[in-house]
């Protein structure tokens, strides 16, 4: 499917027949920038725009966000003229939202497209930051999140990034969560950015490797809430699954807390409200284009909440697998799948494709392996 049918297509999935409500939002958001602040929601996913006709060799990785006019990095652009730029993405985006209610094969022009990516992402299927602990205001499409709130909060206590030291090219190699007091997930994939397999499946750090879990990765979290990861307890390459030992933390108020898992073999996902948290990384093989990647670029590498739907079950290799539509922002693989209704966690998330659906490993199906299986015999419960 071309690009620009395959953005109209998701955002019909999406937003359905509320089409002309989030134009509507969109349209008031719009409004709201020619105020001195972008509105909350907008501010806590796009911090700084950079202006068309930069020179190519410019890297906006390389600038420090400013807290004041005199503080303004050397070529970045005003913040008058970043909340503008954001402001002509939004009215475009609500140009061709126009044109999506009025015609079934509406031709849109290149800005349109642009415009309609970012409110996808901005208002469909956000990437929420966890700041302080705490999650940031979230768009109205998503109020159902403010309903939830103190529940997703003690859920992404226990999501964390694993550090790394002593590696030659990473300071870090992805997310993972806790099931368990000394027991982290994530995948067979993280895991061998720092682990290796010795004799008789054993698996190892690599040398002069050490990891950690960070769980205070939000913006302007306190440098505390690590634990050294002890040892690779297994890596199950079939399921993408890899279970590390940690050292137990003390508990705190603050600090990290085991999730509750579902293992219920029954579950039927079609249609079922889930999000993931974790640590996305901007990863160019998902075909998020550099426009998409520099104004959404500081949605990476802290931790977000990204909401979405469940499909029906994906047959692959003679097992089921979730098909789910969050985290469409950053490569996040390791995150927790958690169930809206419940906040237990139903899956791991494995991969997935920029605007498409992502695959996670059930984990009804990985609490059946023997990585898992005497692990989870005794679950948390979130407290």
């Amino acid at each position: 499917m071309e690009p620009a049918r395959k953005i109209i297509q998701t955002t019909w999935d999406i937003f359905g027949d509320r089409l002309g409500d989030v134009e509507h939002m969109v349209r008031q958001d719009r409004l709201d920038l020619y105020g001195w602040e972008e509105p909350a929601h907008l501010r806590a996913v796009v911090r700084r725009v950079i202006c068309e006709g930069m020179p190519s060799e410019f890297n906006p990785a390389e600038l420090v966000l400013p807290d004041n006019e005199f503080a303004r990095a050397a070529g970045e652009p005003r913040r008058g003229d970043q909340r503008e730029a954001v402001g002509d993405l939004l009215e475009a985006g609500a140009a061709a939202m126009a044109k999506l209610a009025r015609y079934v094969a509406p031709d849109l022009t290149l800005d349109e497209c642009l415009g309609l990516c970012c409110v996808l992402l901005l208002y469909g299927r956000p990437a929420i930051l966890i700041e302080n602990g705490k999650l940031a205001r979230v768009p109205a499409f998503w109020n159902v999140l403010e309903d939830q709130r103190d529940n997703i909060e003690t859920v992404q206590r226990g999501v964390g990034r694993i550090g790394l030291v002593g590696h030659p090219e990473f300071d870090w190699a992805g997310t993972g969560f806790l099931v368990k007091d000394d027991c982290v997930l994530t995948t067979a994939t993280v895991a061998r950015v720092f682990a290796e397999a010795h004799r008789k499946g054993k698996w190892a750090f690599r040398e002069g490797v050490s990891a950690w879990m960070d769980f205070a990765t939000g913006v302007a979290c306190p440098a505390s809430g690590a634990c050294r990861i002890i040892a690779i307890a297994g890596v199950d390459e079939r399921h993408d699954l890899a279970v590390l030992e940690v050292e137990p933390q003390a508990e705190t108020g603050g600090g990290p807390l085991p999730l509750s898992v579902s293992t219920t073999a029954s579950f039927e996902p079609a249609g079922r409200l889930v999000y993931t948290v974790g640590i996305p990384a901007r990863d160019a093989r998902r075909g998020e284009s550099e426009r998409i990647a520099r104004i959404f670029r500081e949605v990476y590498n802290v931790k977000r909440v990204q909401p979405g739907i469940l499909y029906d079950w994906h047959e692959s290799e003679g097992e089921r697998w979730l098909e789910h539509d969050c985290g469409m922002l950053g490569h996040s693989g390791g995150s927790c799948l958690v169930d809206l209704e419940t906040h237990e966690v139903v899956g791991l998330h494995l991969h997935g494709r920029y605007l498409g659906r992502g695959i996670a490993a059930p984990m009804a199906l990985l609490s059946e392996t023997p990585l898992l299986r005497h692990r989870l015999k005794y679950r948390p419960a979130n407290r």
